[in-house]
């Protein structure tokens, strides 16, 4: 009877170490992926055109209502000819609404905000879009962002 004790024991002990883990696992993945997107937005707003496309997998789709989908190769451009306009300054804001890791993927859930400033223009321009990310672990242990889709909304709230 002791013996069974012991092994529900050390079985249960062992249960609580696997969820434990887990839960400290997803939480620093969720953590490198925000940092993830902090640092992608950085890069993005000093124009530093290979930290801002560090966060893509080459396998990238994006979907935005009305426009052609979009992939590695049309984002390396949009952001090359965005950061090449002496005219035009872009920022980019991003508030993370939700961020959840399982096992080699993770969902992002977040509000982009974009303020667009032609240098003739008196006023910027602000769109806010609300969307969704879905990021892939490499084999390499890099995060990279596999699909995107966003939608334009009022405002933030």
């Amino acid at each position: 009877m002791e013996r069974d004790t012991l092994k529900k024991f050390l079985f249960l002990q062992f249960s609580i170490l696997i969820f434990v883990n887990s839960l400290f696992l997803a939480q620093n993945d969720s953590g490198e992926i925000n940092s993830i997107l902090k640092n992608w937005i950085t890069s993005f707003n000093e124009k530093n055109l290979s930290g801002a496309l560090s966060i893509y997998s080459e396998k990238f789709i994006g979907y935005y209502p009305n426009q052609p989908d979009q992939n590695f190769t049309s984002i390396k451009e949009q952001y090359e000819s965005i950061f090449k306009n002496k005219n035009l300054s872009a920022k980019l804001e991003l508030e993370v609404l939700e961020t959840t890791e399982k096992e080699n993927f993770a969902y992002v859930s977040m509000i982009l905000t974009a303020t667009i400033k032609p240098t003739f223009s008196p006023q910027a321009a602000i769109a806010y879009d609300k969307g969704i990310q879905i990021w892939e672990k490499e084999i390499t242990g890099n995060w990279k962002l596999i699909r995107s889709s966003t939608f334009p909304i009022q405002n933030k709230d």
